[in-house]
C-alpha cells in the first residue's frame, strides 16, 4: 500500500495556506463531507459554530487564521468549514476515544497510535512546512486542519489524545494549539502559549524534546492539568491522570491500554524505537488492545488504529504507517536541525 501523500509547503502563511487548499482541494471536500456524517447538525449550526472559532483564532493566533482563510481560497471554499474542520474536536457532538501515547526520556523517542475512523485512512496526508527563518514542522495531519502530531527540526515533537470532559468546549481549537506547539522551538515557549491561550479544550498534549524533557497537558474545560512525567516512560490514553474523574464504563478501552502500556513500559529498557514500536504494536489484550483492528462503531462504519508515529527527536526522524502497523511496513523520514 502506497504510503501517506507528502506535501510540502513553505512561505508566509497566506502562501502556505493557498499551496495546502489547492493541492488537497479535493482531499479536502471529502473530509468535510466525513465530518458532516458525525457532527449530526444542520449545516447552518456547523456554521455559527465555525464563526465563532473564526473570532476565537483571529483574535490568539492571527497568522492561523490568515493560513486558514488561504486554504479556503486555495480550494475554492466558505472559510468557514475551513475552521471547523480546525475545530472538529470541539463541535463533535461525542466524546469519542482516540489514541495511545508514549514518551521515553532517556533516548527522546515520542510515539503514538492514531485511533480514529477507517475512512480517514485514505485522506491523511504528511505535510513538511518550512517557514521562512528555516524553521521546519513535519506532521500527520487530515487535509484542511493545520496541526496534528508530528515534530520540527528544533527536535520539539507532539502528540494527541481525546479526553471526555462535560466543559463547553469554546476556545481556541485543539489542532491550533497542536501547530503553535509544533511551531515553537523550545519546551519553554511551547508552554508558555498554552498558557497565554484561552482554555476551551478537553484533550490531552504529550510534548516531548530532543534533550529528554517532556511535558504532558491535560485540558478539562476551564482547567488545565500540567504534569511534568518523572518516570523514565511515560504512558496515556483517553482518560485523566492529574485530576480524579468518576471511573466511566464506556471508556473500559482507556483504562486497558493505559494498564498494559504502563505494564510494558516496566519491562522496555527505553533506549531504541525498535522498542517504541513494540508497545505500540502490542495486542496481549485481545478485546481491547492498544494496536486496534477496525471495528464497527456507533459514531462511524468502523474504528481502529489508522497509523503509528514513532518519532527519534535527537535525530528529528519520523517513523510512521498509512494504516495498521501491523500489516504496513513503518516509513522513515528526517528532518535537519535547526
Amino acid at each position: 500500500m502506497p504510503n501517506f501523500p507528502l506535501l510540502e509547503l513553505s512561505g508566509t502563511p497566506k502562501e502556505i495556506g493557498f499551496a495546502h487548499g489547492k493541492a488537497l482541494q479535493e482531499r479536502i471536500k471529502k473530509t468535510i463531507a466525513f465530518y458532516k456524517t458525525i457532527f449530526k447538525k444542520e449545516d447552518t449550526l456547523i456554521l455559527q459554530q465555525a464563526a465563532h472559532f473564526q473570532k476565537v483564532i483571529t483574535k490568539t493566533f492571527p497568522q492561523y487564521a490568515e493560513e486558514i482563510e488561504a486554504i479556503a481560497e486555495g480550494a475554492e471554499l466558505d472559510p468557514l468549514w475551513i475552521y471547523a474542520l480546525n475545530a472538529r474536536t470541539e463541535i463533535l457532538s461525542f466524546g469519542t476515544q482516540e489514541c495511545t501515547v508514549a514518551y521515553f526520556k532517556e533516548s527522546a523517542i515520542l510515539g503514538e497510535n492514531w485511533d480514529w475512523a477507517e475512512t480517514l485512512e485514505s485522506l491523511a496526508v504528511l505535510l513538511k512546512i518550512t517557514r521562512p527563518d528555516g524553521h521546519t514542522i513535519l506532521m500527520m495531519t487530515e487535509p484542511g486542519i493545520i496541526g496534528k502530531i508530528g515534530l520540527n527540526s528544533a527536535g520539539l515533537g507532539v502528540t494527541l489524545n481525546l479526553l471526555e470532559c462535560p466543559a463547553k468546549l469554546d476556545g481556541v481549537p485543539i489542532h491550533v494549539m497542536l501547530r503553535a506547539i509544533l511551531d515553537s522551538s523550545s519546551l519553554a515557549e511551547a508552554q508558555s502559549i498554552i498558557l497565554r491561550a484561552p482554555s476551551g479544550k478537553a484533550s490531552n498534549v504529550l510534548i516531548g524534546d530532543a534533550e529528554g524533557n517532556s511535558l504532558d497537558v491535560e485540558f478539562a474545560g476551564k482547567d488545565v492539568y500540567m504534569l511534568n512525567p518523572p518516570d523514565p516512560l511515560f504512558v496515556h490514553t483517553n482518560h485523566f491522570l492529574g485530576t480524579s474523574f468518576p471511573k466511566k464504563e464506556n471508556l473500559a478501552s482507556s483504562y486497558a491500554r493505559y494498564e498494559r502500556a504502563a505494564e510494558l513500559s516496566k519491562e522496555l529498557a527505553g533506549k531504541t524505537v525498535a522498542e517504541m514500536k513494540l508497545l505500540l504494536l502490542d495486542q496481549e489484550n485481545k478485546e481491547l488492545p492498544i494496536c486496534r483492528p477496525y471495528l464497527p462503531s456507533r459514531y462511524t462504519s468502523s474504528i481502529g488504529t489508522i497509523c503509528s508515529i514513532v518519532m527519534d527527536l535527537r535525530n528529528r526522524e519520523m517513523h510512521i504507517t498509512k494504516g495498521s502497523p501491523l500489516k504496513h511496513k513503518f516509513e522513515k523520514m528526517t528532518l535537519s536541525p535547526k
